[in-house]
This record gives structure tokens, C-alpha cells and sequence, in this order.
């Protein structure tokens, strides 16, 4: 997969979650993102459950972003549709999501549906780079975990920026990377967890902080929530032991899915050495569309 290709990541990453849709949903349950726990909290001992704690991950940043109830969202990266629900029910907002996976946004529907909320979320499989949405249609723009797949992040910004109405609001969940150099053993890690989460590559929360202040935001926040959801990789926590009953079930997988699938099972250990080494970090972004458009900042 070439990073620069970005009809080739698109690909992938599309072809990703077609196949893992279900042992995320198995095992993650409604949220395909991770989890927010108080700081020292231990899930088995102190802590709320995985499917608690992915809901308080989108309350957290609702919180921190400000977001107002009754807004238009355009919900980037999307996924099986967990935190749209919130947003539509609780919070009364209406959800545009977009994922490129067509497994994902039928399976969204679906719970949409479910949940007498199609009129409030829909979804649809397009790449969030390239939408028909016009100019200024939306109060925010949301994505949680979704930006480490978009090689050209700065395009990200620079669309958010055009979808969103003057004084709207950017709010951003995301995996990220240790700002500064990495000597060879954690660059070796990085380019481990990229391969398996069919990801190009990851920016520090200070280049996404950087990069939407380029972009022409203003009001522009970063919180290290790295402390916060490192528990999500927890190897009894992470639930995914009970699919490793032997080589038999993954050669199954392997075989009706493809070896791609394996990726789901070999990033875990991998993602808990990032968070335990403080190489992989987490964190949320918030940002203001300006309420007159003075362009990029220089």
C-alpha cells in the first residue's frame, strides 16, 4: 500500500472494516474508538466497562469541544454509527456520516432505524475529502479516530473548514505519536501499528494543532487524553482472547476473510507497548471556524 496513493489507502482501509465489522461489534460493541476512564482507574477493580467508557469517550468530548445541542454534524469516519446515535438522541443533533466502508454505513442505517433515529442520522460510503455537501453546511464537523487514515491531513482541515458554517465547530478524537524524534526500536513500533491499522502515518497533537491553526482556525486546543483511554488496550480488557482459541481460528478467518483480517488480532500488544512507552498518545482537538473567513493563517 502506497501511502502517497490515496485511492490505494482508501482501499484498504475500506476493505478493513468490511471484514472486521463484526468482531468489532463483538467485541467494542456500539463504538468502534476507545475508551475514557478517570485517571488511575482500573476496569476490572475501579472503572466502568468498555461499552460505558466509549460512551463517556463521546461525552468527553462534546464537553470539551463545546458542542451545542441542536446542531448539523458532519460526522467524519463514522463508523457502525455509536457516537452519531448520541449525537441525534440525547443531544438532539442532526448527523451527516460518511465512512469508506459500505458494510459500515448499511450497518449504521440499520441501528439508525433501529433506534427511531433515520431522521436525525444518516449515512453514507463516500471518502470525507470529496462530498457534494455545499459551503458552510454544517454547525460542526466531528471525528473520532478517523483522521489517522487521511494521508493529507491538511486537506482535512482545510475541508472542515469549507463545510463548516462561520463560529462552527471542529471537534477531533485521535490516535497520535510522541512529538519530536523516535530513535530506531520506536519508529520500528510506529511503522508495526501503521501496517496493522492500515493507517499512512501519524502526526503529533501538536502538528494537528499546528496544522488546523494553518488552515485558518482560530480558538485552537489540544487535551492529552493518552492517560485516559490507554486501558482500551488492556489484553484481558480488550476482550480479544476469546477469539484466539488456537491456530485452527485463525486459519478459518484467514481463509473466508483474507490474511488482512489478522491485522485486527496482532495490533492489539502492539498498540499497549505504544501507550505503555508513551510513543502512541491520544488526544482531542477543538477549533472555531472564524465568523468572517480571514483565510489561512500565516
Amino acid at each position: 500500500m502506497d501511502p502517497a496513493n490515496g485511492s490505494g489507502l482508501n482501499t484498504a482501509v475500506e476493505r478493513y472494516y468490511d471484514i472486521t465489522l463484526d468482531l468489532y461489534e463483538d467485541l467494542w460493541g456500539e463504538h468502534v474508538h476507545h475508551g475514557f476512564w478517570d485517571r488511575g482507574e482500573a476496569p476490572a477493580r475501579n472503572g466502568v466497562d468498555r461499552h460505558a467508557a466509549t460512551d463517556r469517550l463521546v461525552r468527553e468530548l462534546v464537553d470539551y469541544a463545546e458542542l451545542p445541542a441542536g446542531t448539523r454534524v458532519f460526522d467524519v469516519g463514522c463508523g457502525i454509527g455509536g457516537p452519531a446515535l448520541q449525537l441525534a438522541g440525547p443531544l438532539g443533533c442532526t448527523v451527516e456520516g460518511v465512512t469508506l466502508s459500505a458494510r459500515q454505513a448499511a450497518r449504521a442505517t440499520e441501528k439508525a432505524r433501529a433506534a427511531g433515529l433515520s431522521d436525525r442520522a444518516r449515512f453514507h460510503q463516500l471518502d470525507a475529502l470529496h462530498t457534494e455537501f455545499p459551503d458552510a453546511s454544517f454547525g460542526a464537523v466531528w471525528a473520532v479516530e478517523s483522521l489517522m487514515h487521511i494521508a493529507d491531513r491538511p486537506a482535512f482541515f482545510a475541508e472542515a473548514l469549507r463545510l463548516l458554517r462561520p463560529g462552527g465547530i471542529l471537534a477531533v478524537a485521535t490516535w497520535a505519536v510522541r512529538d519530536g524524534a523516535l530513535d530506531p526500536a520506536e519508529q520500528e513500533l510506529v511503522r508495526q501499528i501503521l501496517i496493522h491499522q492500515v493507517m499512512p502515518d501519524f502526526s503529533s497533537l501538536e502538528e494537528h494543532e499546528r496544522l488546523a491553526r494553518a488552515a485558518g482556525f482560530t480558538d485552537v486546543a489540544t487535551a492529552d487524553w493518552s492517560a485516559n483511554v490507554a486501558n482500551s488496550w488492556d489484553p484481558g480488557f480488550a476482550e480479544i482472547p476469546q477469539y484466539d482459541r488456537g491456530p485452527g481460528v485463525m486459519r478459518d478467518l484467514a481463509r473466508e476473510r483474507g490474511v488482512d483480517v489478522l491485522r485486527f488480532f496482532h495490533a492489539g500488544p502492539l498498540m499497549k507497548k505504544g501507550f505503555d512507552t508513551g510513543v502512541i498518545t491520544y488526544g482531542a482537538l477543538r477549533a472555531t471556524k472564524p465568523q468572517s473567513d480571514a483565510g489561512p493563517q500565516q
